[in-house]
């Protein structure tokens, strides 16, 4: 009888934890923390450039040559995230154009005078009326959009490019 009795006992205090592996139970953040700040020195893998704003990117460049691959990988791109308002030839009044503000012609002076990190920066943040296109996008991906727009840019002269 005593025995049994340890033996329950024993049983029983197993059950004390919680042992419970979904994911209700599991710790989380609230939505107003942050999270921790790296080490100082720390250097983190695989990283992308931080950026806060679009202008923090004016000074990157592409890790890779803007070749014709480059160019229709970003077509690709282009016609799925894109084409919706800048139109599949990406000089704007697209579909979207018509009930939202359009969206600018790629081949406009003032877009052409733009860094190539600059248009990273438009593609991964947004614009005035452009959403941030970055999500599902990875660095690949928005570097070949900045070569489709180089080559958007030299289909039709830049005095042209105004609409």
């Amino acid at each position: 009888m005593l025995r049994e009795a340890a033996l329950g006992l024993v049983l029983a205090s197993g059950c004390a934890r919680d042992w419970r592996t979904d994911m209700w139970y599991q710790p989380a953040r609230q939505a107003r923390e942050t999270p921790r700040l790296e080490p100082a020195g720390s250097i983190p893998l695989f990283a992308r450039p931080r950026l806060d704003d679009r202008d923090d990117a004016v000074a990157l460049r592409a890790p890779f040559a803007g070749d014709e691959i480059s160019a229709e990988r970003g077509r690709a791109v282009f016609r799925d995230r894109c084409a919706g308002c800048h139109n599949l030839d990406g000089h704007g009044n697209g579909p979207v154009g018509r009930s939202f503000p359009p969206a600018p012609d790629l081949a406009l002076d003032t877009i052409r005078a733009k860094s190539d990190g600059y248009i990273y920066g438009t593609i991964a943040l947004g614009g005035r009326a452009m959403p941030p296109m970055g999500e599902g996008l990875d660095e690949r991906d928005r570097w070949d959009l900045v070569h489709f727009v180089r080559r958007v840019q030299g289909t039709i002269p830049a005095s042209q490019g105004c609409p």
